[in-house]
């Protein structure tokens, strides 16, 4: 783990070696488009959200799911409270400018008991948004990520491998294979190889939630996911993918997320990773959710899209037999 008195070195390194991490990454075309989009409207103000989640915590909740914006998801499980891939900073290693502001003030979080980091990018491992989140709890982040993780002071840190599991007072986290990629500065994808992301399962008092963090689709990797688990909802990214197709090797659109959701099992999806930032291939910031909505309709699965604006909180509740409901 990084020590406190190289924090400084290594925000500065952070910054110095994006330009490598932008040439030399694996979907280098997509992110160069992302950059140039953000360096063309580098001037313009931050949109606020739409909406603010004012009430962040609640009075123990069957299921509480707030979308925050781009991959930052806050859900509550009764009374433990989880965040994943923080980002509440106006641009993403000086380079990346978002669209709309976060929809959460980060100082109104008097806990947050699990902190997840799905990979190593820069829009997902943010240190500085990780510096403005209550320290109380404890921070998981996937295999190769130790080496990179300054000591922001967190109650405690894990490190998972895929399938490796940690329990806290209830609580089990289960890091999952994803189909991403690795790399924060591009060179150091060569010996990071395989390493540095992941998603998770998260569950707590019969329930469970799928983070699923930037992924490609693989029907075999999700359906061992959903044959392990039973997946009450999962949080799904829907961009930069494909708009007509299940997607490529790192990335999902609208179909892709839909068939993960499907591969799993899982009751509900809530979808995410949009409209944040421009991706690079965008015709307008809506495109994908708009898509989805249009191809959930036609597939008769609306009605299992928990469909959040930024800033907007659901609360779900238990059904009769005791399963996650979006139902009033």
């Amino acid at each position: 783990m990084i020590s406190s008195l190289n924090r400084c070195f290594v925000g500065s390194f952070n910054r110095c070696f994006v330009i490598s991490f932008l040439l030399l990454s694996g979907c280098s075309g997509y992110v160069q488009r992302m950059v140039t989009g953000s360096l063309e409207r580098i001037g313009d103000p931050v949109t606020p959200a739409p909406k603010m989640i004012t009430t962040p915590i609640l009075d123990n909740p069957a299921l509480a799911i707030s979308w925050v914006g781009h991959a930052t998801v806050l859900f509550q499980i009764r009374d433990k409270v989880f965040i994943t891939d923080p980002l509440f900073t106006d641009h993403i290693g000086m380079m990346v400018k978002r669209y709309i502001g976060p929809g959460l003030d980060p100082s109104l979080l008097p806990k947050v008991d699990f902190t997840l980091i799905s990979h190593i990018h820069f829009d997902h491992f943010s240190y500085g948004s990780l510096d403005m989140l209550p320290k109380n709890g404890t921070l998981v982040i996937p295999l190769g990520l130790l080496r990179y993780t300054p000591d922001f002071g967190f109650r405690g840190l894990k490190e998972l491998k895929p399938w490796e599991s940690i329990e806290e007072e209830g609580v089990r986290v289960t890091a999952v294979p994803v189909q991403h990629f690795s790399g924060r500065y591009g060179i150091d994808n060569a010996w990071l190889n395989q390493k540095g992301y992941t998603g998770y399962v998260i569950a707590y008092g019969g329930t469970a939630v799928f983070v699923g963090g930037d992924t490609g689709y693989d029907p075999n990797l999700f359906k061992e996911i959903g044959s392990r688990f039973r997946i009450d909802v999962a949080l799904l990214p829907i961009a930069p993918g494909s708009l007509t197709s299940l997607g490529g090797r790192v990335h999902v659109g609208p179909p892709g997320a839909l068939a993960i959701m499907q591969d799993l099992g899982a009751s509900y999806m809530v979808p995410m990773h949009h409209r944040t930032m421009f991706y690079g291939s965008d015709s307008n910031p809506t495109q994908a959710i708009d898509q989805l909505r249009a191809i959930a309709a036609e597939m008769g699965l609306s009605d299992r899209i928990i469909d959040l604006d930024i800033g907007e909180q659901r609360v779900l509740h238990l059904n009769q037999n005791g399963r996650i409901s979006a139902q009033p």
